[in-house]
């Protein structure tokens, strides 16, 4: 480890290290733009420059560029040499000549690096007189505001898009002084991940949209440390929240990353960024709803849907509370219904106010069957879960059934920087340092190795080495072979056709001579099949090398895993409990549905037969639905922006999420509404009166880690409502938060007082402790002279470690199992020429159930579809963008017709869970028939 000297200090440096990242992790406030912890160094903005010294003799010195210099041993350098602060106040002058003097009604202002660095340079005077250089800005989709007149030309943007994120849409136009970041022509970012250039972006060249529709500034907001609801990665986020003034409640008004090393880094997707806004949506419940009297049911309502009207919470608790006595005197059964998106506390709690034997998973049986395989595959000892980090090391990457652009975006990023691992030791045997991105980047390597086996041509294919698309029979067929292979056994594959045989083969070898294999897969394809193939082709290579192989499977929500824990293998589904209703029907039941669409989750026919059994129907959501529509009582659910709990994500890491705000109007956690329930409830059983104790989130959580061995970490992940640092809370809010007074003066000049938090040690307010330094459940990251979010590198153990005070991931405490015994079917089955399979696709803006009640994503999402090959279209006698019929599960649904080259012949593809298509989503796969309808009218869609 290298000792250097900067300005007379020694500072211990790690090898090949850039001088400018030795800097920021000593603590020393060196300005730069282009530079990125995630994206290395270009030398293109030349604003980090500093003196570098031959020896202690040399007095002059000569300039260069920190984040291009790598220390060495014995290194003098200075950062406070006046010729070096010259060079940097000459840089940021030239490149403020074009920049507007705008801060003040630039969304960027008290959060931009500009501002910082300029500051830091201390370049406070303009001197350029001339006329400024102007550009038009571009529409660049319901996401992302364009401003290039704010540019400064450090190219962060493109270099992440492109190089990146690997988009395709975003570039830099034009050269010299009249550089522009834009697109070939005005339209929609294409990439999943543009929001990401509103954070990358030192100006405010790229703003967030969504967020200015209620703009206010960034230490005006209150936040609080958060997990991204929209999939099962389990992404960090600070979301922002704020009252519009008045006395009126807060708004949640913006989501931005929260870094997590293991998990997220830098860096979320737009569904995680952008879906925020479901909590805003026209949709969503607020009061507490009751059915109106069949009498005055209106006659447009379905049979057996309900019209509701507000009723005050009291009444509507005291209704289920006389439900929770008549079933103590044995007059009434209650059953609970869970949910993969709602928190570990609510499904507890409603799991010990029904009792075990009365709650259910919320899931169809084959979905539920899924996800205890995937607990049951990641129990096997020689099964690894991979980080982030480990999945951007691995040397050779299998892909299995798992269209992970849409299921798992996050993990898509992190695997295309894998494609660059060969690359990257190519770099390291010709000593080029790995910061150096451009020279990295300009080596002509053959691209690390990255299969894709599955049904749709993923957007990652620009850097697979092989694609084999295929049905879900199929890929689990090709995956068995693979795994042969490996044990070296070519039964299986000399069945294979010779191209699919040879591909198959060659996925094998490299997998075998890899020294970081991953395979990953998930529940995407609804196929236990590809899932058992995963798991043997991971277990097959451990046995062969000796060490566990990581294996990531996504799983479909951010809850998933967690609800899994509550049920033994084949006990909990939707189908058991419409069996289990009909056969005590002489008993009266009362069905409440935890934070669930039941519609999305089982056909209709058993949904149906669920709430015919049942002659109370509870309800307890966030947004309006299906479901919704036969509740006899309807209580607004806490969005996880307005709550504290814990998610378990597809790796099986625990993670706790803290409330950002209060919900609006009687918007409570869910657990609360029971806990509620059972207070009301006058002869209490000793499980009643255990509920009705809980006070607080940590209760539940400790009583979780209480009767559920794999959920002892909970008592470490967070502490409880006790935790103070110096005596003191910590604040949501700023130092800089304007005051209560002032919002509200119109109405009433006497402040109020904030709302309580009996869940965490945190305040809504500015009073507490407000570093991130200090703890890790501030999510205000700010430090003096960095007011951006580049002030991360000031809470990190160093450049792109940990952050400081919090420990890596904490995986729940599985007991270890092999592998079930699993033999794979001899041959796929049958079709007949008019049936075809409908197979599940995914798209990012659009299956997710809470994230289309977004704004801004509902208006990019797509019309309901159904897409065929080409060869199934002429058997079908149907052209593109046909209006067709897809009759499937009983269900007939007007769709337009899609055809594709790459959709495996004898299939459907039925995107799964897109608005007009949602109760689908639960059937799929199956067969279904397509055909285009004979009364179309001209421009008819969907």
């Amino acid at each position: 480890m290298p000792t250097i000297t900067i300005d007379g200090k020694n500072y211990q440096a790690e090898e090949q290290e850039n001088l400018l990242s030795v800097c920021l992790t000593a603590g020393i406030n060196l300005p730069y733009f282009c530079w990125h912890p995630a994206m290395g160094s270009v030398g293109a903005c030349r604003q980090c420059a500093v003196i570098e010294y031959k020896n202690t003799d040399d007095k002059h010195g000569r300039l260069v560029m920190s984040c291009m210099t790598q220390v060495r041993e014995g290194g003098i350098y200075s950062v406070d040499a006046t010729r070096a602060r010259q060079f940097r106040g000459g840089i940021i002058e030239n490149l403020m000549t074009n920049h507007p003097h705008d801060c003040p009604v630039c969304e960027e202002g008290g959060e931009c690096h500009l501002q910082d660095m300029t500051e830091m340079s201390g370049h406070t005077m303009r001197r350029f007189r001339g006329r400024k250089r102007t550009h038009r800005n571009q529409y660049l989709g319901p996401f992302i505001n364009h401003e290039m007149n704010r540019c400064i030309a450090c190219y962060r943007c493109t270099r992440f898009y492109r190089d990146y994120a690997g988009g395709t849409d975003l570039q830099p136009l034009a050269r010299n002084n009249q550089v522009y970041f834009g697109r070939h022509e005005d339209g929609l970012l294409e990439n999943g991940f543009s929001g990401n250039l509103v954070e990358v972006c030192p100006t405010g060249v790229f703003t967030d949209k969504t967020f200015s529709k209620h703009f206010v500034r960034k230490w005006d907001l209150q936040s609080a440390p958060s997990v991204c609801e929209h999939c099962a990665v389990g992404c960090n986020t600070a979301p922002g929240a704020r009252a519009p003034g008045n006395g009126k409640d807060p708004i949640l008004r913006r989501v931005v990353n929260l870094y997590n090393r293991d998990i997220n880094g830098y860096f979320l997707c737009d569904r995680g960024r952008f879906g925020y806004d479901y909590v805003n949506s026209e949709k969503r419940i607020k009061n507490v709803l009751v059915a109106c009297e069949k009498n005055i049911i209106s006659s447009t309502a379905a049979p057996g849907e309900r019209i509701h009207g507000e009723i005050h919470p009291e009444p509507a608790v005291k209704h289920l509370a006389r439900h929770l006595a008549e079933v103590q005197q044995g007059r009434r059964r209650l059953i609970g219904i869970g949910s993969p998106r709602s928190s570990l506390e609510n499904n507890f709690a409603l799991r010990e106010l029904v009792g075990k034997n009365n709650f259910f998973s919320g899931l169809s049986a084959r979905d539920l069957q899924l996800l205890q395989l995937v607990d049951r595959t990641q129990r096997d000892a020689r099964i690894h879960c991979p980080t982030t980090p480990e999945i951007e090391s691995a040397d050779a990457i299998l892909i299995l059934g798992e269209d992970i652009d849409n299921t798992a975006p996050r993990v898509a990023l992190a695997v295309r920087q894998a494609a660059r691992n060969r690359q990257k030791r190519q770099a390291q045997q010709l000593q080029i340092p790995l910061w150096q991105d451009a020279s990295v980047r300009q080596l002509r390597v053959e691209a690390s190795p990255i299969f894709f086996i599955g049904l749709e041509k993923p957007r990652l294919a620009d850097i697979t080495s092989a694609t084999l698309l295929g049905t879900p029979e199929q890929t689990a067929l090709f995956a068995d072979s693979i795994a042969q292979l490996i044990l070296g056994d070519d039964t299986g594959a000399r069945k294979l056709a010779p191209d699919c045989r040879a591909q198959v083969e060659q996925v094998a070898n490299t997998l075998r001579q890899a020294e970081n294999p991953l395979i990953i897969s998930g529940c995407g394809s609804r196929s236990s099949d590809i899932i058992h193939c995963a798991g043997k082709i991971a277990a097959t290579l451990a046995d062969t090398s000796s060490s566990p192989c990581s294996l990531y499977l996504a799983c479909p929500e951010v809850n998933s895993l967690g609800l899994t824990q509550f049920f033994p293998a084949g006990e909990g589904d939707l189908e058991q409990l419409a069996h289990t209703l009909e056969i005590h029907s002489g008993t009266p039941c009362t069905l409440i549905v935890l934070e669930n669409d039941l519609y999305r989750r089982a056909n209709r026919h058993t949904v149906e037969r669920i709430f015919n059994s049942a002659d109370a129907v509870i309800l307890i959501d966030t947004l309006l639905n299906n479901t919704a529509r036969h509740a006899d009582l309807i209580f607004p659910a806490a969005a996880t922006a307005e709550s504290q709990g814990t998610y378990i994500n597809s790796q099986g890491t625990a993670q706790r999420f803290y409330a950002v705000c209060e919900g609006a109007s009687y918007i409570q956690e869910s657990w609360r509404w029971l806990v509620d329930a059972a207070n009301f409830c006058k002869q209490k059983s000793p499980q009643l009166a255990t509920i009705a104790a809980w006070r607080h989130s940590m209760d539940l959580s400790e009583a979780l880690a209480g009767n559920f061995p794999q959920f002892e970490v909970l008592e470490k992940i967070g502490p409880d409502e006790n935790y103070r640092l110096n005596g003191l809370k910590i604040a949501r809010q700023s130092h800089r938060y304007s005051g209560r007074t002032a919002l509200g003066a119109k109405a009433q000049v006497a402040e109020l007082p904030p709302h309580p938090d009996p869940d965490a040690p945190m305040t809504f307010s500015m009073e507490g402790i407000q570093s991130p330094a200090m703890t890790p459940l501030s999510a205000h990251i700010w430090s003096p002279g960095w007011n951006s979010n580049q002030s991360i590198i000031k809470f990190q153990q160093e450049i792109n470690g940990h952050r400081l005070g919090v420990r890596g991931s904490v995986p729940i405490r599985r007991q270890p199992q092999p592998l079930p015994e699993w033999q794979l079917a001899a041959s796929v089955p049958a079709k007949t020429s008019k049936t075809l399979t409908a197979v599940p696709l995914y798209r990012l803006f659009g299956s997710g159930e809470l994230s289309v009640g977004a704004a801004a994503i509902a208006s990019v999402t797509d019309i309901p579809f159904a897409q065929i090959s080409r060869e199934d279209a002429l058997r079908l006698d149907v052209t593109a963008q046909d209006i067709g019929q897809l009759q499937l599960g009983g269900e007939s649904h007007t769709v337009e017709i899609r055809i594709s080259d790459a959709q495996p012949p004898g299939t459907v593809g039925v995107p799964s869970g897109l608005p007009g298509l949602e109760t689908l989503a639960a059937l799929l796969p199956a067969p279904a028939q397509l055909e285009r309808r004979s009364d179309r009218e001209p421009g008819e869609t969907p």
